[in-house]
């Protein structure tokens, strides 16, 4: 069995393939950013894309398995019909789950995509099981995107948002990244598993763990 990367009292976190680490699979609420097959644009617009105003730094402009949705869509099948929430490009194809909820979140500012139009939000697909928890809660979310520890960030508010409404249980997050999704969990007071498959991502979620990271 593979060790934990890292573990404290509320989050568990693994450093490798989530389709060969499947401790995750024991969670009960799917919470995730995983590859969207964009990694062809990423490296040529990945490092000028969803800064906030005077930012300078970026993190790398592509992330492990983004040529395509392969092992994005193994992953959710294997995750099955519990409760989920996965996000996606509007440029991509949907995932392939009974979606009950699509929201979408507003990065406030337009990407650097090719095409006619710039997007300036994303795709977040929700499956059944999670709950108004207050009338705050709407479809169309809006914050201002982080860059610099990773190219697909989320913030932390926004991933508390869509915690807060997700049904009781341990969450579970296949594709960590920067790991906003712990963090979230952790600070909503709920156990999580993660699973990272780079160890420079692994440490930066790691650190952000070990600070007690609340913002």
């Amino acid at each position: 069995m593979t060790a934990p990367y890292y573990q404290d009292e509320a989050v568990t976190l693994y450093h490798g393939d989530c389709l060969e680490i499947l401790t995750w699979l024991d969670a009960d609420v799917l919470v995730t950013d995983p590859p969207y097959g964009t990694a062809t644009w990423a490296l040529s617009y990945g490092r000028r894309q969803n800064r906030k105003p005077g930012q300078v730094g970026a993190a790398p402009g592509a992330i492990a398995n983004d040529d395509d949705t392969t092992h994005r869509d193994l992953a959710l099948s294997l995750w099955g019909s519990r409760p989920a929430l996965v996000f996606g490009s509007p440029r991509r194809p949907d995932p392939p789950m009974a979606v009950v909820d699509r929201l979408v979140w507003d990065k406030k500012r337009p990407g650097m995509n090719s095409g006619p139009w710039r997007y300036r939000h994303e795709s977040i697909y929700v499956t059944g099981g999670f709950e108004r928890r207050s009338d705050a809660s709407v479809s169309i979310l809006t914050a201002w995107p982080d860059q610099s520890d990773h190219i697909h960030a989320k913030p932390l508010g926004l991933m508390v948002s869509l915690i807060d409404c997700a049904p009781d249980g341990t969450i579970a997050d296949p594709f960590a990244g920067s790991g906003s999704t712990l963090v979230a969990a952790r600070n909503l007071g709920r156990k999580a598993i993660g699973v990272e498959i780079e160890e420079r991502y692994c440490e930066v979620i790691a650190r952000r763990l070990a600070q007690g990271v609340l913002l």
